[in-house]
């Protein structure tokens, strides 16, 4: 019987570039579903899939009984969910034993990704442990003499950039909930990312960076120039926090400089991110290879160590999913 697995979010291109990857490695022996909020002909992915099953939100008491659905209809299926909020959605489910029989999560513990999520939280977690991050505090114009100005605004818990901007003026802080809200420091560059896998069976580590050169600040730009590289000191710092949470299967961490402490975390991601697919290019296919850990296949030919340095310029890619004749 082939494997099952369940993709969340499959109309994000981070689903886009796992199922790729999935295809490359085990061809047609695994059976995909790939569910998401929207329809399946706007989800690309969905292309590359064996079925696709349209399901609500995260975030909607709905998403639960969807589960249980997809559960009955695939039995044996592993789950991998995607999206952040669809990760501690699922996660919560499993921590509170609600998780439909059969389905498998592919996911670190509910309090892992809970501390991930939340970036206030996150980064007393990573003072505590003497790890670099930047001068942050909730919003409010009296945190302004601890960060500075100009300064980041960024929401406590989101993801993809969302509501990230520039703040110049104590005035723009005016009638923010200070506990959903940060300020911080303005960081140097462009924004650096690791990513790296921690295996779920033998606690080995590994770890591929990148840069955008393009110098874009934005986590969701598409195209752009990237150089792949090895970078054992910011390599050292993330299995510092792999191990320290633990945070065990694929994860993305991004960074930026700060005239204080060097290369400083900004986020901690416990799912592969939007670049990820890019390592691939070169042998490190972080994405796959946490799938082939999860099931106990071998993952050596997947994680070949990124050596010297590769430039690689990236565009959009389209496709038709839907064609009325």
């Amino acid at each position: 019987m082939r494997r099952r697995l369940i993709l969340g979010a499959a109309g994000s291109g981070v689903s886009y570039g796992i199922l790729k990857s999935l295809r490359e490695h085990y061809r047609e022996a695994v059976f995909v579903i790939a569910i998401d909020s929207n329809r399946r002909e706007q989800s690309a992915a969905s292309l590359f899939a064996d079925a696709f099953v349209q399901v609500p939100l995260a975030r909607s008491p709905e998403f639960a009984g969807a589960l249980a659905r997809l559960a009955e209809t695939y039995p044996g299926s592993d789950y991998l969910p995607v999206h952040d909020e669809e990760i501690q959605a699922a996660a919560r489910l499993g921590f509170e034993g609600k998780l439909p029989p059969g389905l498998r999560l592919i996911a670190p513990p509910y309090e892992v990704v809970r501390l991930c999520n939340d970036k206030w939280h996150m980064h007393h977690w990573l003072q505590a442990h003497g790890l670099p991050t930047p001068n942050t505090a909730l919003a409010s114009p009296e945190a302004i003499g601890a960060v500075g100005l100009p300064a980041i605004l960024k929401p406590r818990i989101g993801n993809a950039s969302q509501g990230v901007r520039l703040v110049r003026e104590e005035s723009e802080l005016a009638g923010l909930d200070r506990e959903h809200w940060l300020l911080q420091e303005l960081l140097d560059g462009p924004v650096h990312y690791a990513d790296a896998l921690l295996s779920w069976r033998t606690g080995a580590f590994f770890c591929a960076c990148r840069v955008n050169l393009s110098g874009a600040r934005d986590y969701t730009t598409v195209r752009g120039t990237f150089r792949l590289y090895d970078d054992p000191a910011l390599a050292a710092c993330v299995e510092r926090i792999a191990r320290g949470l633990p945070l065990f299967g694929a994860f993305n961490i991004n960074a930026m400089r700060s005239s204080a402490c060097g290369l400083c975390i900004i986020d901690v991601n416990p799912r592969v991110g939007l670049g990820t697919r890019m390592s691939a290019a070169v042998g490190a296919d972080i994405a796959a290879a946490n799938l082939a850990d999860y099931w106990g296949d071998p993952t050596g030919g997947m994680l070949k160590p990124v050596v010297g340095e590769y430039i690689v310029a990236r565009e959009y890619v389209e496709y038709i999913t839907y064609a009325s004749l």
